[in-house]
């Protein structure tokens, strides 16, 4: 429950080819048709009634229109709060609050980087959802979080709109609506925002049934504590998501992160889905120590990419050395190589349908995880 590179130190704490499968397809829908009005480079669309930040309802998001029949729908990062230190009350708060100028598609890299004849992705139409929730956008719930008096301060208490998922869902139909039959669609997301995205994943991949789907989620699987089955029924994620039928018989007791990966899986089985890690993220690290966990994150990474796979074969990995924090939007998603490949070329052979093995796994120590 982190974020994306290149903002406040606060915050960081806080295909192109599609495949047919055998049918035939109409040609794509003109760009014209389905995305009218929207100017050349970053839109910004406010959310509807509904959606809202943490403490207003000031939402809004960013398209920027490409191929229609090529869609890239990214979720941002920005923390998460669930108790009265990480919300602020009794610390500093570890989560973004709002959507302002900072979130603009056009300050970032990498992926967002439409000038670089090397981006898998520019000629894509790009949907940028802004996250300012605290909750992984799968919140459904205000919670109402308080201190009790202490010798140097009285009594505090402050209200979390965790509406995440009123947000994000918000975005999803905009995108269901203007983009009828894409052939492609890339459902990614860093920290914070890779952590739904499987889910999302799912869903598009239910709405357009003879698109190519794929997900990819930057910088989020380490986390393995108990504390966070807790975290989620508190934000109203758990109950939200107990009433879809994909996830009938799956215990709330013991739902966590790997829950929306497997059931994502088992939902949409021709869904390639994705994860890349640093194998000794900082901030990953950070949110371990708050949920209460401390120690290596290679087994915790290994444990969790394990029962991914077990209930998805075809799930793929690349694990990077070193301790930044997500890659996605940083000029190192065209520059680094581990194991003789590319994270560029691995990505744009996911797009494309290729092939690809897991990459850095002797990264990975296979002993047994803590929790």
């Amino acid at each position: 429950m982190a974020l994306v590179p290149a903002r406040p130190v606060a915050r960081c704490l806080a295909l192109v080819a599609f495949l047919s499968l055998g049918c035939t397809r109409k040609p794509a829908e003109p760009q014209e048709e389905t995305l009218a009005g929207l100017a050349a480079g970053w839109n910004k669309i406010a959310g509807p009634h509904g959606t809202g930040c943490s403490h207003d309802s000031s939402y809004a998001f960013y398209v920027k229109p490409g191929r229609s029949d090529q869609v890239t729908i990214y979720f941002q990062g920005g923390g998460g709060c669930w108790n009265n230190g990480t919300c602020g009350l009794d610390g500093q708060a570890t989560f973004d609050a709002q959507v302002d100028s900072t979130d603009a598609p056009a300050n970032f890299g990498g992926i967002l980087d439409l000038a670089n004849p090397a981006n898998p992705l520019r000629d894509h139409s790009i949907v940028f959802v802004p996250y300012c929730t605290a909750d992984v956008f799968l919140g459904t719930h205000t919670v109402a979080y308080s201190a009790p008096a202490t010798a140097g301060n009285p009594e505090r208490s402050l209200q979390i709109q965790h509406w995440g998922r009123a947000d994000a869902d918000s975005v999803m139909n905009w995108v269901f609506t203007h983009f009828r039959a894409p052939a492609l669609v890339f459902v990614t997301g860093s920290s914070a925002g890779a952590i739904p995205s499987p889910l999302y994943a799912s869903r598009v991949a239910q709405h357009y049934p003879q698109a190519r789907v794929v997900q990819l989620g930057d910088a989020a699987g380490g986390y393995r504590a108990k504390a966070i089955t807790g975290i989620l029924a508190g934000w109203g994620a758990t109950s939200s998501l107990l009433t879809d039928s994909s996830y009938r018989g799956v215990d709330s007791a013991t739902f966590n992160l790997e829950t929306l990966y497997i059931v994502a899986s088992r939902a949409t089985p021709r869904v390639t889905f994705s994860q890349y890690n640093n194998a000794e993220d900082a901030i990953q690290l950070a949110f371990l120590h708050l949920l209460g966990v401390d120690g290596k994150l290679p087994p915790l990474l290994a444990a969790n990419l394990a029962d991914i796979r077990g209930a998805n074969p075809r799930f793929r990995s690349y694990t990077s050395p070193g301790d930044i924090h997500t890659i996605l939007l940083r000029p190192e998603f065209y520059t680094l190589t581990v194991d003789s490949i590319s994270f560029r070329d691995w990505v744009a052979g996911l797009l494309d349908g290729t092939e690809v093995k897991d990459i850095g796994e002797s990264l990975l120590t296979r002993a047994p995880a803590g929790q």
